[in-house]
């Protein structure tokens, strides 16, 4: 008994010493929204916007593998990670255009708003790599495949 009293106190105490769920830093009004446009080949075609809460929707139009409106919701961790790499990459800083002159690209567009901030860039060719790295993370998140789920549409 006196085992088994013990063994419940162990229990007790190494569970209530876990450290706390991650919360989300940051408000639901705060977005991240990227939206790749088409090029003359087979170019992914798609918008992805993530706000503060991390609820992300993704809209595949074309040469995508997810055709049409998905959602899912990215941990706070994911969240709060994602939308500190844009705050610490001094986002507001980039140029609001980044162009040549090729022919046959897709222009990204990245926009982040951040209380009452807001600035959208338009990426054709010659970004920085630290935009190029902020918009890769975005991508990973729109290209991932796991915890989508399908907006049923009513027609």
């Amino acid at each position: 008994m006196k085992y088994f009293t013990l063994f419940v106190f162990l229990v007790f105490f190494v569970s209530s010493c876990e450290p706390p769920l991650e919360e989300y830093q940051y408000e639901m009004a705060n977005f991240i929204e990227l939206k790749k446009d088409p090029c003359f080949g087979t170019c992914p075609v798609y918008n992805i916007k993530i706000n503060g809460k991390g609820e992300a929707t993704f809209n595949g139009k074309r040469n995508v593998s997810k055709d049409g409106t998905w959602y899912r919701v990215l941990s706070a961790s994911e969240t709060n990670e994602l939308f500190k790499a844009f705050e610490s990459s001094n986002f507001w800083a980039f140029k609001d255009e980044y162009t040549a002159p090729v022919t046959d690209l897709p222009t990204t567009w990245v926009t982040f708003v951040l209380g009452e901030k807001s600035k959208t860039i338009k990426d054709y060719h010659g970004a920085p790599e630290a935009l190029n790295a902020l918009e890769e993370m975005v991508e990973q998140i729109a290209e991932d495949e796991e915890n989508w789920k399908r907006e049923l549409s009513i027609e």
